[in-house]
């Protein structure tokens, strides 16, 4: 018993207690656990993807008269598509992706603006929001 105690630092508290947390660090801990299993599911599941459908195109080229070169050039061009998909799937949208055009609203949280995508040039109604106002106001 005395070697239990001195094990956990001199306390004389049962280990059953030491492992128990908050009901909120709990609920935060299953939230968090929930979160990275999804993820691991997802990113797990899109490379299975990713390989069925390198499988197919080289089935597809394996049945067909197609140059073993060809063939090389179209798997390579098939994993840089892939590759481009996953970057441009990663990427957040923010702000400075949009150049302002016009405020075409103003309200009591903030204001609406008319944008044109920097990338594709194409133009999109933006609502900016104060998330301070927000918050303050209980929102």
């Amino acid at each position: 018993m005395e070697s239990e105690t001195a094990a956990r630092g001199g306390r004389s508290q049962p280990l059953a207690e030491e492992a128990v947390g908050s009901s909120r660090t709990m609920e935060r801990v299953a939230a968090a656990k929930k979160i990275i299993e999804n993820d691991y599911r997802e990113r797990m599941k899109n490379l299975r993807e990713r390989n069925e459908r390198r499988l197919i195109l080289e089935q597809q080229l394996a049945s067909s008269q197609v140059p073993r070169e060809e063939q090389i050039k179209l798997i390579k061009e098939l994993q840089r598509k892939e590759t481009e998909y996953m970057r441009l799937k990663r990427h957040r949208i923010c702000v400075d992706d949009f150049e302002l055009l016009t405020i075409i609203g103003r309200g009591a949280y903030g204001e609406v603006q008319l944008c044109r995508d920097k990338s594709s040039g194409n133009i999109y109604a933006m609502k900016k929001l104060k998330k301070s106002e927000m918050v303050v106001k209980g929102q």
